[in-house]
């Protein structure tokens, strides 16, 4: 529920009706005529005549700040993020107290993730005008992605003393504090947010999702129940309330009650995503083709010497984030969480790297400097991230496992731990999770089956080709036979035993991924074959797997 920056136009303030010497119009209020109009449209959504208005004006009038402002924030919405930093940039280079314009700039520096820059943009918006709320709110926002929470609290703090009702600063605040591992404070939040906005949909699914229940039937339920019997109530809200009540039906073993709702919620939120089956399939098959063996044994010059990275990969839900909270209670491991880091490096050096030839083909043999900037950057954010000395950082984004090919080329020293969960238990966990739309996947069974078929297949390939240390380790054995699991994990790592990894819950390390609240518990044994009760739900899921043999015979 973290609130976006939104780009905000700034209407012109008209002048008396004046003339040129032509007797024509002033282009001064001509100027401001169009920017109104722009802004207008921009409030009518119709961004393209906004942005034909605004172009207009500063046409007539270069000058013309505000209308330099809202072209920006037309092409912002309009995903033209060059040319609209070109504009706000003109904006603020005309009217350097322009604190809109840098409030719109951060939040276009946001979106490109140049955190540093659109922080600085921010705090001169907030120099300029500090009772402005949203900058306050927004630039919590980007301190808690930017993993500084005592900052992101106090702005959110800020926001709330200039604004005591603002709903979107204490459900952040409550995110926050969910991450941090304090649930008691963030229910206190998510609970003042739902007597300011008794329906806020999106605030219900956060306070139930750290709540447990033994009972069907509670105020939680049945608050529930009545917003969804509420007429009016819209796709987006229902999928959010959905999810919820199939979390207490879940928790309280209801299970066709709670399968019911989640279904009606993944129906919802599937109709709004495409899962692109056979780009995903191309997309493995490239990788296969590229990372050969061959490759795999040539070196490249310029890799990385540092053994800093510690790899968690594997499929979502399959226990990457109670292998990562156990591991970095030894002294020698930090986790830097689920990063985007790698994805984000590759989409910015290699997917450019040669007009026509797009990752991977483009890590085959990448221009001169890229694998350098790549390693650098990448073990800067590492170090940002966690703000810690250790020996190892873990990076325990699971969908990694695709990028190992690159991952061995670039970082040779680095160490992999590939956590794997029987199929069924992987799927089922999938589907219940309120997952963004980047993972598409997640949203259907046979979808599901169709993304894990293509993860065991690539990581098949991996297992023949990959130079690097690889360690896998299996949910059911972590949960079972935990000391003796964590033990050949740090011995793999050259590590020695510390007692501290057997208590994973009380590590105070943040947790962004969907494990916040089961990684904050002592390790239960719960979840293992939780497949079994919603066996007869599964067939689509299970259409998929049986025929490539990726379902285990016999018990776990």
């Amino acid at each position: 529920m973290s609130k976006k920056p939104r780009p905000r136009p700034t209407p012109a303030h008209l002048r008396p009706l004046a003339t040129g010497r032509g007797g024509g119009m002033d282009p001064a209020l001509e100027a401001a005529i169009y920017n109104n109009r722009g802004v207008a449209l921009t409030e009518m959504k119709r961004h393209g005549e906004a942005l034909h208005n605004f172009d207009r004006a500063v046409a007539l009038q270069p000058n013309h700040a505000e209308a330099h402002n809202n072209r920006g924030a037309v092409l912002q919405k309009l995903r033209r993020l060059a040319e609209a930093r070109a504009s706000y940039d003109r904006a603020i280079a005309l009217k350097r107290d322009y604190a809109n314009a840098f409030y719109n700039r951060g939040s276009l520096l946001k979106q490109m993730k140049q955190y540093d820059a659109a922080l600085a943009d921010f705090d001169a918006a907030i120099a300029l005008n500090p009772s402005h709320v949203e900058t306050h709110n927004n630039r919590g926002v980007l301190l808690q992605e930017m993993k500084l929470y005592a900052g992101a609290l106090a702005s959110f703090d800020r926001a709330i003393a200039l604004k005591p009702n603002h709903v979107e600063a204490h459900a952040n605040r409550g995110i926050v504090l969910v991450n941090q591992g304090d649930m008691r404070a963030a229910e206190k939040m998510f609970l003042r947010v739902l007597e300011l906005k008794p329906d806020d949909a999106a605030t219900w699914f956060s306070l139930v999702n750290i709540r447990q229940y033994d009972q069907a039937d509670n105020a939680d339920s049945r608050a529930l129940r009545a917003l969804l019997a509420r007429p009016g109530s819209g796709p987006a809200d229902q999928e959010y309330l959905h999810f919820s009540l199939g979390k207490i039906y879940d928790d309280c073993g209801a299970h066709g009650a709670a399968f019911a709702c989640y279904r009606q919620a993944n129906e919802i939120r599937n109709a709004t995503v495409f899962y692109d089956a056979r780009r995903v399939r191309r997309l493995t098959t490239a990788l296969t083709e590229v990372f050969t063996r061959e490759l795999m044994l040539a070196p490249l010059p310029d890799a990385a010497a540092t053994r800093l990275p510690l790899f968690i990969v594997g499929m979502p839900r399959s226990g990457t984030t109670l292998l990562a909270s156990i591991l970095s209670q030894h002294p020698a491991i930090a986790s830097a969480g689920e990063l985007a880091t790698l994805p984000d490096l590759i989409a910015e050096l290699l997917d450019p790297a040669e007009p026509g030839v797009p990752y991977p083909s483009s890590a085959r043999a990448p221009a001169p400097g890229v694998t350098r900037r790549l390693a650098t950057e990448y073990e800067r954010r590492l170090r940002r991230d966690t703000r810690s000395n250790t020996a190892r950082v873990i990076d325990k984004n699971p969908l990694n496992f695709t990028h190992l090919g690159l991952i061995a080329r670039v970082f040779p020293q680095a160490v992999v731990l590939h956590c794997t969960r029987h199929p069924l238990d992987t799927g089922l966990s999938n589907y219940f999770q309120r997952f963004s739309p980047d993972l598409s996947y997640s949203f259907d069974l046979a979808n599901i089956g169709h993304f894990y078929g293509e993860y065991a297949r690539l990581m098949a390939h991996w297992r023949q080709v990959l130079p690097l240390k690889m360690l896998e380790i299996s949910y059911e054995d972590m949960v079972l036979h935990t000391e003796t699991v964590i033990r050949r994990a740090l011995e793999f790592l050259g590590l020695d035993w510390d007692e501290r990894c057997l208590s994973p819950h009380t590590n105070p390390g943040p947790v962004e991924s969907a494990s916040q609240w089961q990684v904050r518990q002592p390790i239960y044994r719960r979840s293992l074959n939780r497949w079994r009760h919603y066996e007869k739900h599964l067939g689509p899921l299970k259409e998929v797997l049986e025929p490539p043999g990726l379902l285990p015979s016999g018990q776990i």
